[in-house]
C-alpha cells in the first residue's frame, strides 16, 4: 500500500459497515467489512440496546449522512506499524472514530489491553 500513496482512508457507519480505502490518480483499492458491532449499542453484559431507540447526541447535525458516517485519513506508515506490531491474537478490537480528527484503537488480548490514538491527516 505504501507504493500507492501516503495515507489510508477509514470510513465507518452505525450500521456496522467499515471501508478501508487507498487512492491514487490512476487507481482506487478498497476493502469492505460488514456486520461489525457498534459498541455504543451494547451494555456491560453484551446485550444489544439498539432496539431501545435511544436519542443520539452529537455536536453537529448538518446532515443525516454525517450523523451516521465518520471517516479519518491516516498516515499509512503509522497505521501499518500499529497493525504489524500486534502479533498475539486479539480477542476484540474497538475503533472509535472522531470524524476527520482522530482514530482511537483499543486492542484487547488475553493478558493485556493496548490503546492507541492516531491523528487524522488534513489535506
Amino acid at each position: 500500500m505504501k507504493a500507492m500513496c501516503n495515507f489510508v482512508m477509514l470510513q465507518a457507519n452505525k450500521a456496522g459497515d467499515m471501508t478501508v480505502k487507498v487512492e491514487t490518480d490512476t487507481a482506487q483499492v478498497a476493502t469492505y467489512f460488514t456486520g461489525l458491532q457498534d459498541p455504543s449499542t451494547m451494555n456491560a453484559d453484551g446485550a444489544d440496546l439498539s432496539q431501545l431507540n435511544l436519542p443520539i447526541t452529537q455536536q453537529s447535525r448538518s446532515s443525516t449522512d454525517s450523523l451516521e458516517t465518520a471517516e479519518v485519513r491516516l498516515d499509512i506508515k503509522k497505521f501499518a506499524q500499529l497493525l504489524h506490531s500486534q502479533q498475539p491474537h486479539a480477542e476484540k478490537m474497538v475503533l472509535n472514530f472522531c470524524n476527520n480528527s482522530m482514530l482511537h484503537i483499543c486492542i484487547v488480548a488475553e493478558y493485556f489491553t493496548l490503546q492507541c490514538i492516531l491523528p487524522s491527516i488534513q489535506l
